[in-house]
C-alpha cells in the first residue's frame, strides 16, 4: 500500500500527459479541418459522451440475469441475489465532412432490425437530417448520420494527373449519405447521363475526361451538338486530349460516325490476332489497345428526326437518321 501512495504522483502525471497529448491531437485536428468537419467532430463528441443513456432509452440494450464472473465468485450463500447487469453496445464513432459513422456492436436480442427501427431516434439525437443502418459483418453494424444533404453540397474534384489504376472505374461522387458512388466501364456499350438543365451533367462528364486524361490505355472523341467549334462550349479546355472532335455541322458528324465506325469494324477484325482474345476486356486496355470512349453531349443535335418537304430539310433528315443508324452499330 505505501508503495501505490508512493507511484500516485507518477500515475497522475502519467495521465496528465496522455489526457494533454489526447487534448492536443484534438485540437490539431480541429484547426486542420474545414469548416464542417469541425462541426462533426463536437458531433461525434456528443455522440460518445450521450450514447449510455441514449441507448437504453432508444431500446439498444439488453438486461443480464447472469451474475458475472466475480459476483459469483464473491458472493455468499446468505447474501441477496447480484443486481441484473444492463449491457451497452459499444460503439467507435468517427467525423467527416458531412456527419458521423458511428460502428456499433450487436447483442442478443439487439440487432439489425432493432437498430434500424431506432434510426428516427437516432437522428433526432444526433441532429442528422437522415441515418442509415447497414450490417458491417457479423455481430457489427455501421450507422450513417448525415447533418447536412451531401447531393445539396458543392463539392470541388482536383484531378491528380496521374494514370488511374483502372480506367474502367468512374467514380461519379457520393450517394444521399456520402458514400462514394462508382461505375463500372468494362463490357459497357454505352453510358446515358440524363437530368434537367443545369443539374452539372456536363461537369461530370468533364471530370470523367480529366481522370481518364492522363492514362495512354485511353483515347477519347468528342461531339458537341451546341456549339460550332470547340472554343465556344464547354469542351474548350479538353480538346487537345481529344484525337478528334466534331460540332453541329451534320455533315462533319457524319463523316466522323462512318469514321468510328471503320474503327470499330477494323479492330473487330483483328482483335483475335494482335489480343489473342475476342473481348479486350478479358486482357484490359492498354497503349496498343486503348479504350475508345466517344462522347456526345446534345445527341439530339445529331439523331432527331427532321420533317419538311424542302431538299435542305430531307438532306439533314438523310444525315440523321444514318447518324442513327452508325451509333447503332457502334453500341452493338
Amino acid at each position: 500500500m505505501e508503495d501505490l501512495t508512493d507511484r500516485a504522483p507518477q500515475v497522475l502525471l502519467i495521465v496528465a500527459v496522455l489526457a494533454g497529448a489526447w487534448m492536443l491531437w484534438t485540437m490539431v485536428r480541429c484547426i486542420r479541418a474545414d469548416q464542417g468537419t469541425r462541426v462533426s467532430i463536437r458531433q461525434a463528441m456528443r455522440v460518445r459522451w450521450g450514447w449510455v443513456r441514449l441507448a437504453r432509452m432508444a431500446g439498444l440494450t439488453v438486461t443480464d440475469k447472469t451474475p458475472g464472473l466475480l459476483a459469483q465468485i464473491t458472493a455468499q450463500k446468505d447474501s441477496p441475489a447480484p443486481a441484473h447487469r444492463v449491457l451497452t453496445p459499444r460503439i467507435k464513432v468517427k467525423p467527416d465532412r458531412f456527419g458521423v459513422i458511428v460502428r456499433a456492436r450487436t447483442l442478443p436480442q439487439v440487432g439489425l432490425e432493432e437498430y434500424q427501427r431506432a434510426a428516427r431516434f437516432l437522428a433526432d439525437a444526433w441532429r442528422c437530417t437522415r441515418v442509415s443502418v447497414l450490417p458491417d459483418g457479423p455481430g457489427r453494424m455501421v450507422i450513417r448520420g448525415v447533418r447536412s444533404d451531401p447531393l445539396t453540397t458543392p463539392t470541388e474534384h482536383r484531378p491528380t494527373g496521374r494514370p488511374l489504376d483502372e480506367v474502367s472505374r468512374w467514380e461519379l461522387g457520393v450517394d444521399e449519405y456520402a458514400a462514394p458512388v462508382c461505375v463500372s466501364l468494362a463490357n459497357v456499350p454505352g453510358v446515358t447521363v440524363a437530368g434537367t438543365p443545369g443539374a452539372d451533367k456536363t461537369s461530370a462528364v468533364n471530370k470523367f475526361v480529366c481522370d481518364l486524361a492522363p492514362s495512354t490505355a485511353v483515347q477519347i472523341v468528342g461531339f458537341d451538338g451546341k456549339v460550332s467549334r470547340a472554343s465556344e462550349g464547354d469542351y474548350a479546355d479538353l480538346v487537345k486530349r481529344m484525337f478528334a472532335f466534331c460540332g453541329d455541322d451534320l455533315d462533319e458528324a457524319n463523316a466522323l460516325f462512318k469514321r468510328l465506325v471503320a474503327l470499330r469494324r477494323r479492330r473487330s477484325s483483328l482483335i483475335r490476332d494482335v489480343l489473342g482474345v475476342e473481348n479486350m476486356w478479358h486482357v484490359g486496355p492498354s497503349r496498343l489497345w486503348p479504350l475508345t470512349v466517344v462522347l456526345i453531349d446534345e445527341a439530339h443535335t445529331f439523331f432527331r428526326e427532321y420533317k419538311g418537304g424542302d431538299a435542305e430539310t430531307k438532306r439533314w433528315a438523310a444525315l440523321t437518321a444514318e447518324n442513327a443508324r452508325l451509333m447503332e452499330d457502334l453500341i452493338k
